[in-house]
């Protein structure tokens, strides 16, 4: 699976010469945000997501129709029946977008905000053992509070529910057996068997991970550049090459 980190020095650049691609839609969406950089990080991750799944599936960037589930999570509406799987988080000036094919997928990323009452955030999400891991690491807990809170957000996105169906009954935990930011999954005490599941490294005080229901996935960072989506590149051909 491929994973394309879209990060604040392309952002302006992606805006500008994707934004064609966008519906009338998500033109209108663009447009409600008050402030400019919030505006703009909207309009180039969705312009990119467009572009690369336009890639993915040798079709137009603007012909593509998305919806959105009923627990929020965006899907193809047109082409029907593709393969191909995506998931999308952002945070302040940064974006992961993330494919694969016959799986389920969620990826979420975070940075890392002074003040947080760490005690009570994640009461309600976390399972018991989660927020033992978290009580241990107090007094310094942001570190293990944005590790927890983004595999519990990515296992969730994947599995289509979010934080809305019972988030407390899974529980995330390291498996350093399985290698280094290895995590495994459990519901009630049962292991979820069959998944990859990975923290990100994406730099200091910024946490990813990455859950997706294929065994021993082989996962693949990608950097957004001007050249990813410049006319006349060879990227499109090298990319549909390994897919």
């Amino acid at each position: 699976m491929h994973v394309w980190v879209l990060d604040e020095p392309v952002i302006g650049q992606a805006c500008s010469s994707l934004v064609h691609t966008l519906s009338q839609d998500e033109r209108q969406h663009a447009q409600a945000y008050r402030h400019e950089g919030d505006r703009n990080n909207f309009i180039a991750r969705r312009s990119m997501l467009r572009w690369l799944i336009g890639v993915y599936l040798r079709s137009r960037p603007e012909s593509l129709r998305f919806n959105v589930t009923r627990h929020g999570k965006p899907a193809l509406q047109w082409p029907r029946g593709t393969r191909l799987a995506f998931n999308v988080s952002h945070t302040d000036g940064l974006a992961l977008l993330a494919f694969a094919l016959n799986c389920r997928v969620g990826i979420d990323v975070e940075r890392q905000i002074e003040g947080i009452d760490f005690a009570n955030v994640g009461r309600g999400i976390f399972s018991p053992v989660e927020e033992s891991v978290l009580a241990a690491a107090r007094p310094d807990s942001a570190t293990a509070f944005l590790s927890i809170w983004t595999r519990k957000e990515a296992l969730l996105k994947a599995l289509g529910s979010g934080l809305l169906v019972e988030p407390a009954s899974y529980t995330t935990e390291d498996a350093p057996a399985l290698g280094e930011g290895r995590w495994h999954a459990s519901k009630k005490g049962t292991r979820i068997a069959g998944w990859t599941c990975m923290d990100l490294g994406l730099g200091p005080e910024v946490q990813g991970a990455l859950a997706v229901s294929l065994d021993d996935a082989c996962v693949t960072l990608c950097r957004c550049s001007p050249s990813t989506w410049a006319e006349n590149s060879s990227f499109e051909t090298n990319l549909l090459s390994v897919i």
